[in-house]
């Protein structure tokens, strides 16, 4: 009698262990809303990415932007949408409730199109102006995408629990979306999404970076997924890009700029049709993300928004990691740029060959040339926010002049 009462214990106790970690278990095994939305190659082995980098606009989303948005959505079909960060002008909403209906303007506007049918899901990073000065922080931000049906966007912090921010990757927006097989569970190709914060706090000028406990989370991760194949999207590009840049001599009104006393521009090996408005403006402290990208292998490009009046693809110059540095320029129209050079780039993925890509980038005229009426606004439109550019560029040209490093953006 007394064997079996403390069999019955210990089984009790057993049970009672058990139980006490069952939540645990399932917290462990809740698939994040880019897993259980089962992005797949189609049929026919395609699978297409749209980047919307830089919408950059305030409470009131400019129609010029939206029409074209949606129209480019309409044309292309892709399969997944990827906006890159300053989804909003955090610093002409002025307060957390226009901060709020900018979002929603941009998300009405996409969960729209996923109703139609002609959009897809929506995965977003954020950057240096989503929350800049209106006390709408990016964390409440995610929460509000949250609550559409097209989002896929989360903060791995906020789905350790699926309740609190934890912080502990810092930054808010960093995450991974798995593109499975055309048939099976297989991941097949993987999107890394990564928040590179805004400005520097270290006592360096310029922008932030990505963190140490971000790239902790992305080995880690990269390592369960079976290290496949890869792009990187993030707002602020890594300073390594100007290793892939050409050494120049300044000349007055080329695409030359400065950095750190060396003149940079192109390369040969740039993209037909690739253009260097604005020096890239990096962090000025080196994080250690190319380091770590590079020591995972499988990124074959790394996709970022920021510069504006920056359109290119350029081949990394480092043998031992080769992958393409992507830059894209402003979709929007309310913010500094080029009337010729905004527009949108779509990804083309092949599942027989993960190891590259196709590319078009759609310009306005190439969407909406038919349009007569409406190119005629956007031209005007644009004149007036292209002007802020021709300062900017004079001022780099000014201070390239002078051997100053032009890093704000």
């Amino acid at each position: 009698m007394k064997a079996t009462r403390k069999s019955a214990a210990v089984l009790t106790a057993f049970v009672l262990i058990l139980a006490s970690l069952l939540p645990c278990v399932q917290a462990a095994v809740t698939p994040t809303p880019a897993e259980a939305a089962h992005l797949q190659f189609r049929e026919d082995g395609g699978f297409r990415i749209m980047i919307l980098a830089d919408i950059q606009d305030g409470k009131k989303l400019s129609s010029i932007t939206k029409t074209f948005i949606e129209e480019t959505v309409r044309a292309t079909r892709p399969d997944i949408i990827v906006m890159t960060g300053d989804n909003i002008y955090g610093s002409s909403t002025r307060n957390p409730e226009n901060g709020e209906k900018a979002l929603r303007n941009v998300m009405d506007m996409l969960q729209a199109l996923y109703d139609e049918g002609v959009g897809a899901p929506v995965a977003a990073t954020f950057g240096n102006h989503d929350d800049q000065a209106n006390d709408y922080a990016k964390e409440d931000q995610m929460k509000v995408m949250g609550e559409y049906a097209c989002n896929i966007s989360i903060d791995e912090d906020l789905w350790v629990d699926g309740e609190h921010y934890t912080e502990a990757l810092e930054h808010c927006g960093t995450y991974n979306v798995p593109i499975y097989a055309s048939s099976g569970d297989s991941v097949k190709f993987n999107l890394w999404l990564f928040d590179s914060g805004a400005y520097a706090s270290d006592g360096n000028k310029g922008y932030d970076h990505v963190r140490e406990k971000q790239l902790e989370w992305y080995k880690t991760t990269s390592d369960k997924l079976g290290n496949v194949n890869s792009i990187v999207f993030q707002h602020i590009i890594m300073p390594e890009i100007y290793n892939s840049y050409a050494k120049t001599t300044f000349t007055l009104g080329a695409e030359t700029y400065n950095y750190h006393g060396t003149y940079y521009t192109l390369p040969e090996t740039a993209a037909p049709g690739s253009s260097l408005g604005e020096a890239s403006a990096c962090s000025e402290d080196n994080g250690g993300e190319y380091d770590a990208l590079k020591a995972q292998g499988g990124v074959i490009a790394c996709v970022s928004g920021h510069d504006h009046v920056n359109s290119f693809i350029i081949p990394n110059s480092d043998p031992d990691f080769p992958m393409d540095w992507i830059n894209c320029p402003t979709c929007g129209v309310a913010s500094y740029g080029k009337t010729d050079v905004r527009g949108i780039r779509v990804i083309d993925l092949n599942e027989a060959d993960t190891t590259t890509y196709e590319t078009t980038f759609y310009k306005y005229a190439d969407i909406m040339g038919g349009d007569s009426a409406f190119m005629l606004k956007y031209k005007f439109v644009s004149f007036f926010t292209q002007l802020e550019y021709k300062f900017i560029n004079i001022w780099m040209q000014f201070t390239n002049l002078l051997g100053i490093s032009n890093l704000v953006a």
